[in-house]
């Protein structure tokens, strides 16, 4: 009798260590800290050569809207900053002449405006960020133009708050040297405005641990 073949396993080609290519393999990366030796990270998953854009035209005319408005929202507070920081070096007159009052040790309006506008600039820049970030990842959509929009004058009012929390006490984890003059107010209003999310949700933490939460057994 004839023996009876006998079937191998079909052999597949070893695909460790290379990562997929193409636009249909792009990877969903998760928000982390990137690795070094994650190439990955660095591309947006497509061969060389492959430069038609994956938008429509209708996207990107919102694209470029949501950049045009970013852009003016951050030269346009840094453009402010510099005529404040004249105000108070140079004794350079302010757009609003009467805007600030007299001048004293005592006034710490020019601070506190260092401080809102420093945090819309950074949350522009943030956003900014963000925006070049999905569009190259292939993340991008249309429903985060609200946070898009919001983000720049959200962050130049929690800057303001962030502050009036600390040197009244409610945060007593920072100290209150931040607010002495118009630079480190500029620099804390631009820390807290450019990571205004991850600020809100260490407040939302904070708020949580003190008033508890609200549950529908209550």
């Amino acid at each position: 009798m004839d023996a009876k073949p006998t079937s191998r396993p079909l052999s597949t080609p070893d695909t460790s260590g290379t990562e997929p290519v193409g636009t249909g393999n792009v990877r969903n990366e998760p928000f982390e800290q990137p690795s070094i030796t994650n190439l990955a990270s660095l591309t947006d998953g497509r061969r060389p050569g492959e430069f038609k854009s994956v938008y429509s035209c209708s996207a990107w005319f919102q694209i470029i809207s949501e950049l045009i408005y970013l852009s003016a929202v951050l030269a346009g507070s840094s453009i402010l900053l510099v005529a404040l920081a004249r105000t108070q070096i140079l004794g350079i007159p302010f757009l609003f002449p009467d805007f600030f009052g007299a001048p004293s040790e005592a006034n710490t309006l020019p601070v506190w405006t260092a401080a809102a506008l420093a945090g819309l600039c950074g949350g522009a820049a943030a956003a900014l960020k963000w925006l070049y970030h999905s569009v190259a990842k292939q993340q991008w959509h249309r429903d985060r133009v609200v946070w898009r929009i919001v983000v720049p004058p959200l962050s130049a009012v929690l800057s303001v708050f962030t502050g009036l929390m600390i040197i009244s006490g409610l945060i007593p984890f920072f100290s209150k040297t931040p607010f002495s003059n118009c630079a480190a107010g500029a620099a804390f209003g631009f820390f807290v405005g450019f990571f205004s999310d991850n600020l809100l949700a260490s407040l939302q933490k904070l708020a949580f641990k003190v008033f508890g939460t609200i549950s529908k057994d209550d």
